[in-house]
């Protein structure tokens, strides 16, 4: 169960910030997107699941999400009636994992983890699959003439190509993402991701409580499936990015075979 849960952990940051791409630049937050998407301050699930699919194994853990919008994530763990087993905090510099079970810890600024995975990853592009934000990952906020068109049905697909990064969205008529891709020329890893069911939220705005992604590393596919059961907006949270004092440091080989 022990080696589950580390899975979980290690594939929702792995998976979600494997192509988190960003160019040399700073992104300019004055931008403004052609694009629809969720107004919020602060985003949270106390209910969400995360669903972990292996070969022919499957399961599942609960746990929770919080956003301060283009400033803080964090994703808690918690398989046992509320107790946390593992956390993530994710800033606009640094990502930071705890091990509870362990009390040990992995952080690292963003340019570090880029060189350790060899993938620049960054804050901006975690914010923006977790909120179902259709996002490029040179810029802050995408217009329609960065992309290629084309219509199908009812739905539009956008491609985005730039250096050796290709980014594919299916977006409805509200250029609402339903379904993504990602990948990179010269590497084996792909990155697919699909949302569902759509309900309205307290503003009515129409969000999806399903988020599954597909993982492809070249020889095998990981699948991870997050379902919100509750979802609130603009509401009063606390981020406690703490790291305790008892806790011990380790890298980021030591953390992943831990997390084997």
């Amino acid at each position: 169960m022990l080696n589950k849960l580390k899975t979980i952990v290690a594939l929702v940051i792995l998976t979600l910030g494997l192509f988190g791409c960003k160019s040399k630049k700073d992104l300019d937050k004055s931008e403004r997107s052609d694009f629809s998407s969720l107004e919020y301050k602060t985003f949270s699930s106390s209910k969400a699941t995360f669903n972990i699919v292996q070969g022919q194994s499957s399961f599942k853990v609960n746990g929770s999400i919080r956003i301060r919008k283009d400033s803080m994530i964090m994703i808690s763990v918690q398989p046992f009636l509320g107790m946390e087993v593992a956390r993530a905090i994710l800033t606009n510099d640094n990502l930071v994992i705890l091990d509870r079970f362990h009390k040990k810890y992995f952080t690292s600024t963003f340019e570090e983890m880029s060189n350790i995975i060899g993938i620049q990853v960054n804050y901006h592009i975690f914010q923006s699959i977790l909120t179902n934000e259709l996002f490029v990952y040179d810029k802050k906020a995408p217009k329609l003439s960065d992309f290629k068109e084309a219509k199908v049905m009812e739905l539009t697909m956008l491609q985005y190509n730039k250096g050796k990064i290709v980014q594919e969205f299916t977006v409805d008529s509200k250029y609402r993402v339903q379904s993504a891709s990602i990948m990179a020329d010269g590497q084996s890893y792909s990155l697919r991701w699909n949302y569902s069911k759509f309900n309205a939220l307290e503003n009515g705005y129409f969000f999806p409580h399903q988020t599954g992604f597909s993982l492809n590393d070249g020889n095998q596919t990981n699948q991870l499936d997050i379902e919100y059961k509750k979802i609130d907006i603009n509401k009063e949270l606390n981020f406690d990015g703490t790291i305790p004092s008892s806790y011990t440091a380790v890298t980021f080989d030591e953390l992943m075979n831990m997390m084997n």
